[in-house]
């Protein structure tokens, strides 16, 4: 049986600065097929990376590139595969719906993490500041 990305058991026992950390790579890597599409003026489906908090996950969501710039005004919201939201361990709620895809916002110390971690070059090394990281068990 193939493994499952995107689930509370692929991302259990990671910290709210470990999963926030694993949707900026994905994010990061986002901006970079976005930024293609739009120097190659690609207007239908371009393949975004679902940005959730599973390291291993590497599932495709079409959409414009419209739509994924909507979704980027707030540096604490990401692009998921429908039931992905759960590998963020309850770090994220869905703020949109949609067939092909869900909106999620990080909130707590991964939502501050998320924020800091906006246009880094690098954000698997960027450095955080912040408390110590928070586990699953520590939230408020």
């Amino acid at each position: 049986m193939a493994e499952e990305h995107g689930t509370d058991h692929s991302t259990a026992g990671l910290s709210a600065e470990r999963i926030a950390r694993n949707d900026a790579i994905f994010r990061h890597a986002n901006e970079g097929i976005r930024e293609g599409a739009e120097a190659e003026e690609i207007e239908g489906g371009v393949p975004f990376i679902c940005e959730c908090a599973d390291p291993a996950c590497r599932e495709i969501v079409q959409m414009s590139v419209k739509e994924y710039r909507e979704i980027r005004e707030d540096p604490r919201v990401f692009l998921n595969v429908p039931g992905h939201e759960a590998s963020a361990q309850g770090w994220a709620q869905v703020i949109e719906s949609y067939d092909r895809y869900v909106v999620v916002v990080k909130v707590g110390p991964a939502g501050e993490v998320a924020e800091q971690l906006e246009d880094e070059p690098d954000p698997a090394n960027a450095t955080v500041e912040g408390d110590e990281p928070y586990l699953r068990e520590d939230k408020v």
